[in-house]
C-alpha cells in the first residue's frame, strides 16, 4: 500500500507539471487576441489536467490512510500473538525447552 501511495504520488507530480504547463500556455494564450475554439481547448485542457491532479492526490491520500490503518492492525495483532506465546510458556513451562 505505502509503494503505491508513493506510485501514485509521482505520478501526481508529473501530472502536477504538466498542470502548470498547460495552465501557463492557457493563459497566455487567453491574453493574446480574441477568444477562439483553440484558445478554450486550451483552458479545457489545462481545466483537465488539474481535475486528474486532484483526483491522483486523493487516491495517494486515501493509500497512505489504508496503509496506516494495516500498520496499526499488525502491530496489535503482533503484540496479541507475542501475549499469547508469553501465556503460552506460561501455561506451559516444558514447551519452552
Amino acid at each position: 500500500l505505502r509503494k503505491e501511495s508513493e506510485a501514485l504520488s509521482l505520478q501526481a507530480e508529473d501530472v502536477g507539471t504538466e498542470t502548470e504547463a498547460a495552465t501557463k500556455e492557457a493563459e497566455a494564450s487567453l491574453k493574446t487576441g480574441s477568444i477562439s475554439v483553440s484558445k478554450m481547448a486550451d483552458a479545457q485542457e489545462a481545466q483537465n489536467k488539474a481535475l486528474d491532479l486532484g483526483s491522483l492526490l486523493e487516491a495517494a491520500l486515501r493509500k497512505s490512510e489504508e496503509a496506516d490503518e494495516v500498520e496499526v492492525l499488525a502491530e496489535e495483532a503482533l503484540a496479541a500473538s507475542e501475549r499469547a506465546l508469553e501465556q503460552y510458556l506460561i501455561d506451559f513451562p516444558e514447551a519452552a525447552q
